[in-house]
């Protein structure tokens, strides 16, 4: 065998362990990146404006539906239930 023949069978039986595992690692990494950017993008929004963002964003996703037209009313818990989660 050619020292080219023996390097190339080694580097695919190296690529065949540690590719599932890099994909996988690389799935948990883009998970964690996508709480932390919810995480931050929550702490951003002032308490007092988060009602009506949530109301855009919904607008926005029935717009996008094709539901243009659709009124989205923001329902406000009571005290009670805001507690209780």
């Amino acid at each position: 065998m050619k020292l080219k023949d023996v390097i190339q069978g080694r580097f695919e039986k190296v690529s065949e362990e540690l590719l599932p595992q890099l994909l996988d690692t690389w799935g948990d990494l883009q998970k964690r990146l996508d709480e932390l950017n919810c995480s931050l993008a929550n702490r951003a929004v002032p308490e007092t404006r988060r009602s009506r963002v949530s109301e855009l964003s919904l607008q926005q996703k029935a717009s996008r539906a094709g539901q243009g037209g659709a009124d989205v009313t923001v329902l406000k818990r009571s005290r009670k239930q805001a507690e209780s989660k």
